[in-house]
């Protein structure tokens, strides 16, 4: 890059910086630079994080590609980086600070976007001052930085890579939620609830399908808030992605116990398409009330039950996945107690284990009862513990079986990975094409996986 574009490129000047780190900690919203690029260049992008920042990425891949920029995997080779941030806890804070240090010390310009775009700017400023931030999902700036069609966030994206090492497509339908939890930064960095339309997602859909996708992956914060301000349910959407002409699997995002309840029967229903992964993510993060209550879950342990219920009567076979943190404000070993009984009780095929992370600007950050780290990551071993010896009963029990799968992403050492209809996955021995409908004979059930050998192609 010359030195004429670099200079235009990059956009604080000396006088305003101060001014800028004083916004950045006083306004909703920082005051974000005004560039543009005026030619094609190679962008290195790093996302971070949860499924929707992946996804987020992605589309903004399509967005430059669409603009006539080219995405690049080496550094060496990029003119400018794009790193889409994740800052759920303190730990992936300082990865976030530390990738950026050394994304802004190759001395090309830099944009970040993520949560910490908007939820942490003045680190942003302070770790690269001259870094550009790009809110979550703002893909109106990114054309406008780069120049070429000016699109929004619920807008369209034409330019769609055909699959290479995985058949998964990820399609954002939502930023923001409606909750109110009392630990979560990605609420302030995100905002309150806004879906994508149902239309805009049903064009995507068919634009990756026509690419080669065969996984239609639905993802938010909160995928069952999808809707609410516009008029429409998760169950309309999924009727509608089902709906659309293909041989494809859709895998629904995380869902909130507090927005899957009131829709409960109505998903269970649009659940049982045969092109419905039979998978369901959802978060209960305590075992007891009273935490919840401190949490601002806004839901109890019997609503949590009543959802599993509701699918496990519909769908015996489903998978279940859930969230706990462990150490939250006020915890006793009480508390923990009450979230291992759960677990023993309900036996989900997959918990996600996370330790408290304080998070500034969260109610959760100020409230007393800290919990000591050391029992906390006691909690967690224990917890985890538990959760690989349900996986590993649960995965025991299908060693023997003939199972029905779509080869999906390619493994280690020539290995491909395929998953069943209720979301199990398959690791066989061998290369195989993807996208591919095959059966295959269960030989050893594993702690997140089925060894299988192939039957049928």
């Amino acid at each position: 890059m010359n030195e004429e574009n670099r200079h235009r490129f990059f956009i604080p000047s000396p006088e305003n910086k101060e001014d800028k780190v004083l916004q950045c900690h006083v306004a909703a919203k920082p005051t974000y630079h005004r560039q543009v690029y005026s030619r094609p260049v190679r962008v290195h992008v790093e996302a971070y994080g949860c499924t929707l920042n992946k996804g987020e990425a992605r589309m903004m891949e399509e967005t430059l590609r669409g603009s006539g920029h080219a995405i690049v995997t080496d550094i060496d080779s990029a003119d400018a980086n794009l790193l889409v941030t994740c800052t759920v806890i303190d730990a992936t804070e300082r990865r976030m600070v530390s990738r950026m240090k050394a994304l802004a010390g190759t001395g090309k310009p830099l944009f970040v976007s993520g949560c910490m775009a908007t939820a942490q700017p003045a680190i942003v400023s302070e770790v690269a001052p001259q870094a550009e931030l790009v809110p979550p999902g703002d893909f109106s700036r990114l054309s406008e930085i780069f120049g070429g069609k000016q699109t929004g966030w619920r807008e369209e994206i034409t330019s769609i890579e055909p699959p290479d090492s995985s058949v998964e497509a990820i399609v954002p339908i939502a930023q923001g939620c409606i909750g109110r939890c009392t630990y979560c930064i990605t609420k302030l960095a995100r905002g309150g609830l806004r879906s994508r339309q149902r239309e805009q997602i049903l064009r995507q859909v068919e634009r990756h399908l026509s690419a080669g996708y065969k996984e239609i992956w639905l993802t938010a914060q909160d995928s069952t808030a999808y809707g609410r301000d516009i008029g429409l349910t998760l169950a309309d959407l999924i009727d509608s992605v089902a709906g659309v002409e293909g041989d494809f699997r859709i895998r629904v995002g995380m869902a909130s116990p507090q927005t899957c309840l009131p829709i409960l029967n109505e998903l269970v229903k649009a659940y049982a398409s045969p092109k419905v992964y039979k998978f369901l993510h959802l978060p209960v993060q305590s075992g007891d009330d009273e935490i919840l209550r401190a949490m601002g879950r806004d839901y109890t342990i019997d609503d949590f039950k009543r959802i599993v219920v509701g699918f496990r009567e519909a769908f015996p076979d489903i998978t279940l996945s859930t969230d706990i943190i462990v150490g939250f404000p006020g915890e006793t070993e009480k508390h923990f107690g009450a979230s291992m009984n759960l677990i023993k009780e309900v036996k989900p095929g997959k918990v996600n284990v996370t330790r408290f992370s304080s998070r500034p600007g969260t109610k959760a950050e100020t409230m007393a009862g800290k919990v000591a780290g050391w029992r906390a990551k006691e909690w967690s071993r224990r917890m985890t513990a538990m959760r690989f010896q349900i996986s590993r009963q649960i995965n025991k029990t299908y060693e023997g079986r003939v199972l029905d799968a779509m080869t999906t992403e390619r493994g280690k050492n020539k290995t491909t990975l395929a998953r069943t209809l209720n979301y199990k996955q398959l690791a066989i021995k061998c290369e195989l094409p993807l996208g591919r409908m095959i059966r295959a004979k269960v030989v050893e059930g594993r702690e997140v996986d089925l060894i299988a050998e192939v039957v049928e192609t």
